[in-house]
């Protein structure tokens, strides 16, 4: 039997801009998406969805879940994360995390501002909808790019962003 591929977003949804791109996915991107490629379904994850947010499951093929345990299963289920952000400053754990479980990443460039990744090398970025649903429908099509993408991110994470290097510069900050 195969499974509908699932394309993931996660974000903790007190963060005001996690809601808004949580929104202009289910509204502007997803059915983009879905025209483009039926069999697939969206996993909205995060803590603190509000009834808004709630509200996006009404959408064909949108779940919404407030509780996941591990969000290392969410990774590991997912084809694809979409992390349409548009505004605010705020730290950037989904694609740290993403790079960590080798799951392909498409997003807005703010989405992964602070991180060194290039588009088409190890993230696929794009601003409008139509662009980022392109992106999307593209890894679902090719999981072979998805893989390429989501090792090479993999590779960066680990000279990069592991806890080792993370508290090694920490250490230098406060010395």
């Amino acid at each position: 039997v195969k499974h509908a591929k699932t394309v993931l977003f996660v974000g903790q949804f007190k963060w005001l801009p996690n809601s808004d791109a949580a929104k202009f996915l289910a509204y502007s991107i997803w059915p983009l998406i879905k025209k483009n490629y039926r069999d697939v379904k969206l996993w909205i994850v995060g803590r603190n969805p509000s009834p808004e947010i709630l509200a996006l499951q009404k959408i064909t093929d949108v779940r919404v879940d407030g509780g996941v345990e591990d969000i290392r299963d969410a990774y590991g289920r997912a084809d694809v994360l979409l992390a349409p952000i548009r505004n605010g400053r705020g730290t950037r754990y989904k694609i740290l995390e993403a790079m960590a479980t080798k799951t392909p990443i498409v997003g807005t460039p703010l989405a992964v501002e602070g991180i060194d990744v290039q588009n088409r090398k190890e993230v696929l970025l794009g601003e409008t909808p139509e662009e980022l649903a392109n992106l999307t429908v593209e890894i679902l099509k090719n999981p072979q790019l998805g893989k390429k993408l989501a090792e090479l991110a993999y590779q960066k994470f680990k000279e990069k962003y592991n806890w080792k290097v993370i508290s090694d510069n920490l250490d230098r900050v406060y010395k």
